[in-house]
């Protein structure tokens, strides 16, 4: 799936260079079996996307952010982690759990559809 970025429809005359790291920054291990112990609980779609999510962070903020994730996910509590990058990105993920686990609110799933990480 092509990503489309915000920068290309607000301003004018801008270039994309798209690179594929992936390659290079996979996700710990430790941080992976954290994720696979609530994936039962969610689509595999889900799960993957989950999993891209954590890439390109540093292994300790990926096993960070995949109890945060767990916890979410089998508590339904939402933690933050002070780094604008990493909870905006953890924002994102509580909102498609919270589709998945039937506890988004009516109205915001037209909403949740807009946003893209």
């Amino acid at each position: 799936m092509k990503r489309k970025f915000l920068i290309k429809r607000i301003a004018r005359n801008v270039q994309m260079d798209n690179m594929d790291l992936r390659e290079y920054y996979d996700v710990d291990q430790c941080a992976q079996k954290v994720m696979a112990s609530f994936s039962k609980k969610i689509s595999p779609q889900l799960y993957g996307m989950l999993m891209q999510q954590l890439l390109g962070f540093h292994h300790d903020m990926q096993l960070e952010m995949a109890v945060n994730l767990m916890d979410f996910t089998n508590e339904q509590i939402a933690r933050t982690t002070g780094c604008p990058s990493v909870d905006g990105v953890l924002d994102v993920c509580y909102s498609w759990i919270s589709v998945e686990i039937g506890i988004m609110k009516p109205g915001f799933r037209e909403y949740l559809n807009n946003v893209r990480v």
